[in-house]
C-alpha cells in the first residue's frame, strides 16, 4: 500500500535522512509504503501536475500534499520544466533570464492575492477529484493560508487549517518552539512533531 507525498523543500526535506521525515514517520505509523516526489523549490504548477500524472496510471491508499506558496511558479520552455520563485529558480536558460528580472519586480501584494485565490479553486478541484473516486488524502499549508478568500470552501476534513495561518506546517512548528534555519526548514525534530500531528489527525478524522 502507498502513501504518495508531494510539495516543495519542507517535504522533500533533503537533508534528513529518509526515515527522519515526515513522510516516513507517517508511513510507518499506518503500515504504507512511501513514495515521496517533492522538491526543493517546487511551485503548486509542478505539485498539482505531477500529482496528476501520477493518478493517471496508479491509486495510492492516501494522499498527502504539503501546498507551497502563492507566488512560485512553474515555466516549460523547449521540452524542459523550471521552477521560478522569488528566492531563486532553476539554472534558466539566457533567453529566459530577461524574463526572470520582469517577473520578480511585478510580484506584489495584488499578484499574490490572485495567485492565491487561483490555488485555491484549482486546489479545490483536485479535492472534489479525490473524493469522488474515493482517494483519501490530506493537504495543508506549507507556509501561508489562503489570502482573504471569499469563497470558503467545506473541504470535509481533509485539508488542516486551510484558512488559518497558524495551522500551517511552518507557523504551527514555530509556535510549538522548534527552530527553522535559515531557509525556513526544521530539524528531525520538527519533523517528528508534524508527523504526529498528522498520524493523530489520520486517526482523528478516520482518514483511512
Amino acid at each position: 500500500m502507498i502513501l504518495y507525498v508531494n510539495g516543495d523543500s519542507h517535504s522533500h526535506a533533503m537533508r534528513l535522512q529518509p526515515h527522519e521525515k515526515f513522510s516516513s514517520i507517517v508511513a510507518d505509523a499506518i503500515g504504507y509504503d512511501v513514495l515521496n516526489v517533492a522538491q526543493g523549490g517546487a511551485s503548486n504548477a509542478r505539485i498539482m501536475r505531477t500529482t496528476r500524472e501520477y493518478l493517471d496510471n496508479n491509486r495510492p491508499e492516501l494522499i498527502l500534499i504539503g501546498w507551497t506558496t502563492w507566488e512560485r511558479e512553474e515555466w516549460f520552455h523547449q521540452d524542459q520544466y523550471y521552477n521560478v520563485n522569488s528566492s531563486g529558480h532553476d539554472p534558466l536558460p539566457a533567453d529566459l533570464q530577461q524574463l526572470y528580472k520582469h517577473w520578480v519586480i511585478e510580484q506584489n501584494e495584488n499578484t499574490l492575492y490572485a495567485k492565491s485565490q487561483y490555488w485555491h479553486n484549482e486546489i479545490f478541484k483536485l479535492h472534489s477529484e479525490l473524493v469522488q473516486k474515493n482517494i483519501p488524502h490530506i493537504f495543508f499549508n506549507c507556509m501561508y493560508n489562503f489570502f482573504q478568500t471569499d469563497n470558503q470552501q467545506d473541504w470535509t476534513g481533509n485539508f488542516i487549517g486551510p484558512y488559518d495561518n497558524n495551522s500551517s506546517y511552518y507557523w504551527w512548528l514555530t509556535q510549538q518552539g522548534f527552530k527553522a534555519d535559515a531557509w525556513y526548514h526544521f530539524g528531525a525534530d520538527g519533523h517528528r512533531a508534524w508527523g504526529t500531528r498528522l498520524i493523530n489527525y489520520i486517526r482523528e478524522h478516520n482518514i483511512v
